[in-house]
């Protein structure tokens, strides 16, 4: 993990029913969140370029390819997957979309409460995809964190299909 995603967030007041907050985030949740949830096109660039920063000059992990996670909610146009995409562009990786697919629709983690129903969910909504990663190393890469739930399934299926080694990677954590 990178950075937190967010340094705090206060009630202010309703809207309705919906509590409304004053959040602040840190310079790259800011970011991500801008891309992911107000079309920040802009933030990739920047985005990536922590990244490569921290992979070139402080990590050097030995990888031959990046699997993004599944997105948890259906987008046209999914952060984790453009934000893979260009940072496999920038380190002349392949990024293998389709390694892991979700396959039927779930909440995003964060709503669902324990550890054992995140589990279980995951293990019917994440199955092993049409292209293979055996005997590669693989960085599995993820925006935000909250539990891990995610990256423990897709890493298992990596695992039993044959991945060499498999290095982990999210921008943020949340909480």
């Amino acid at each position: 993990m990178l950075d937190h995603h967010t340094l705090s967030s206060v009630p202010t007041h309703y809207v309705g029913p919906h509590l409304q907050f004053e959040t602040t985030r840190t310079p790259l949740g800011e970011l991500l969140y801008r891309l992911k949830y107000r079309g920040g096109h802009t933030g990739v660039s920047d985005i990536v370029d922590t990244l490569v920063e921290f992979i070139e000059s402080r990590w050097r992990p030995s990888i031959d390819c990046i699997v993004p996670a599944p997105p948890s909610v259906h987008r046209a146009d999914q952060p984790v997957v453009r934000i893979a995409e260009e940072l496999g562009r920038r380190l002349s990786l392949p990024v293998v979309v389709d390694a892991v697919l979700k396959v039927r629709g779930t909440p995003q983690m964060k709503d669902v409460p324990g550890v054992q129903e995140r589990a279980t969910m995951l293990a019917d909504a994440i199955q092993p995809g049409g292209t293979s990663v055996r005997g590669r190393r693989v960085l599995l890469f993820d925006d935000l964190i909250e539990h891990g739930s995610t990256l423990r399934r897709v890493a298992t299926i990596l695992n039993e299909n044959g991945a060499a080694e498999i290095r982990a990677l999210v921008l943020t954590r949340t909480k």
